[in-house]
């Protein structure tokens, strides 16, 4: 194990410690998964990109955070903690989920996009 030091925005900094205790984890422990995960996929494990952030409230915090594990839901999408890895573990409301067609013998139906 190394330690390493990064340089980070103090308030950022404060806003994602909050984040993640909220889903029972430690900033340490974020950043090793966000670089495990890093490693694993062999790119950065979310798309960048120049969408807009969430509007802030008065006391500063994200208008959208994850609530504590089991309790309350974003969008319907409830957390219900960290598996062995680390890794969050979330109930997805089936109206969230996308089922592909199927035709008449029960074959998943592409879409026609797909043709490449």
């Amino acid at each position: 194990m190394v330690t390493s030091t990064y340089r980070v925005d103090a308030e950022l900094k404060q806003q994602a410690a909050a984040l993640y205790e909220s889903m029972g984890m430690s900033l340490n422990t974020a950043i090793n998964v966000f670089l495990r995960q890093s490693v694993k996929e062999r790119r950065m494990p979310f798309q960048p990109s120049a969408a807009p952030m969430a509007e802030s409230t008065a006391e500063g915090e994200s208008a959208r955070t994850l609530p504590k594990p089991g309790a309350g839901t974003v969008d319907g999408i409830v957390f219900q903690g960290l598996d062995d890895r680390g890794y969050p573990v979330l109930t997805i409301p089936e109206r969230l989920v996308l089922q592909p067609k199927h035709d008449e013998d029960g074959t998943p139906v592409l879409p026609q996009s797909w043709k490449n």
